[in-house]
């Protein structure tokens, strides 16, 4: 037979103080709910008035008062604790007040288990109306709830890692700049905190609250090719290198190779053959072309489209052999390619200097970028060091499965609450049953 403790184990309650009496079923709200009823009673220790201790009889009992508490849902049920509250008289300050219970805030209506559940729920990829709902609560009190777990992770402004990577994201429409910020610990990948803005003067206003001490600690900052986080380094991180992100010289000559490659599939003619094959053939196999060359298969025979039965080597020298613009965009990426892998900066540095003269505007453009940063130093650190931007551009795939998961965020408080607990909010893996 059930006893009034294994109902307690059952709810997870933890405190002895209080004790069950009766569990029932009732209907509320138009829901079959499960109703606990208990007493939460105990001998004060002193008044919380007037602070007088409690001897002989200085605090006595004085009637109850009833608090209908939200608890966790029970086999897929609403469930209340009805607990009758204790009420106490202080004979010194004839006041009077109410036992209180470590399983809820004073004066909340919510246990604390509905609130760390709710703070486990908002790390995962879930909408807070869905939370909301599965917990018997409102829209408001899930981000309430939200919000007071959120504070916990703000940056205390007095420590910061030896290399911090910087970045951007699209966040919501009320933040005043295009883009806002986020950075992040370049060791433990690990977000420190998201800005609304990017621009020069809101990223000063932010870190100059870290100490001018704690600041000189950074030793290296990973950023894209925004020059605009340059000049910001330089007064705020006065010991701090700059180092470009590899990803982001990939990402560059990449699309340099791309936009080539359209100009070239775009002067063939879609309507008639042979152009349209060629046109074809230059859209449905881009991936080879973006493949790393000592990776294209020379042996192995395969039945592709518009080439029949080949290998990938023999497809990419049939695009290639179709445009010399095309070739130069192609071994400029290759060579890039090889000198990141292989840390030849060395070569790098060649293949810009020996780059033709009279190739496209767009590889022109390119070049000259590669070059600028490259004159800096930011390029060459990246050669030495093994630290990547990669970790907050998969921050960014979450923060766009956040905002699709919600429908899109309002306030830009309510985004970044949410995006830090479900960044830096760890949860628990799951053990499996033996």
């Amino acid at each position: 037979m059930l006893q009034p403790n294994d109902i307690k184990h059952l709810l997870n309650i933890q405190d002895p103080s209080i004790s069950l009496t009766q569990l029932d079923k009732k209907t509320i709200n138009g829901k079959l709910t499960n109703v606990v009823k208990g007493i939460l009673t105990y001998i004060p220790v002193a008044c919380p008035c007037c602070g007088v201790r409690n001897s002989h009889y200085t605090i006595i009992k004085h009637g109850t008062k009833l608090s209908k508490i939200l608890w966790n849902k029970v086999a897929g049920y609403p469930t209340y604790l009805y607990l009758k509250k204790q009420r106490f008289f202080c004979k010194a300050c004839t006041r009077t007040f109410s036992a209180h219970s470590s399983e809820v805030e004073k004066n909340c209506f919510i246990s604390n288990k509905v609130k760390q559940h709710i703070g486990a729920q908002s790390v995962e990829d879930l909408s807070m109306k869905y939370i909301a709902e599965e917990h018997t609560v409102s829209p408001v009190t899930v981000k309430r709830i939200v919000s007071q777990f959120a504070k916990g992770y703000y940056p205390d402004f007095q420590s910061l890692p030896t290399c911090l990577l910087f970045d951007e994201f699209k966040s919501v429409k009320s933040v005043n700049g295009a883009m806002s910020f986020i950075y992040a610990d370049g060791d433990t990948h690990e977000v420190i905190d998201i800005l609304p803005d990017r621009r020069k003067h809101y990223l000063k206003l932010h870190f100059q609250k870290y100490p001018l001490k704690v600041r000189e600690q950074v030793k290296l900052i990973v950023i894209d090719m925004n020059a605009a986080y340059e000049f910001a380094i330089k007064e705020l991180f006065p010991n701090a290198r700059v180092l470009i992100d590899r990803f982001h010289i990939v990402q560059l000559v990449n699309r340099t190779l791309n936009r080539t490659r359209v100009k070239v599939m775009n002067q063939y003619n879609r309507s008639s053959y042979p152009s349209k094959g060629i046109y074809n053939k230059l859209k449905n196999h881009w991936r080879l072309l973006l493949k790393e060359e000592s990776e294209l298969s020379r042996t192995d025979y395969k039945f592709y489209s518009y080439f029949g039965q080949t290998t990938q080597k023999h497809i990419v020298d049939t695009l290639l052999n179709l445009s010399e613009e095309r070739r130069e965009a192609y071994q400029f990426y290759q060579n890039i390619l090889y000198a990141l892998k292989e840390k030849q900066f060395s070569y790098f540095q060649e293949t810009l200097e020996n780059t033709p003269s009279d190739c496209s505007d767009i590889m022109k453009v390119t070049r000259r970028t590669l070059q600028y940063h490259t004159k800096k130093g930011h390029i060459e650190t990246a050669f030495h060091y093994s630290y990547s931007n990669g970790p907050l551009e998969g921050t960014n795939n979450k923060v766009k499965n956040i905002k699709r998961t919600a429908y899109g965020f309002v306030s830009f408080n309510s985004f970044r609450n949410r995006l830090l607990l479900s960044l830096k909010m760890k949860p628990k893996k799951r053990s499996s049953i033996k």
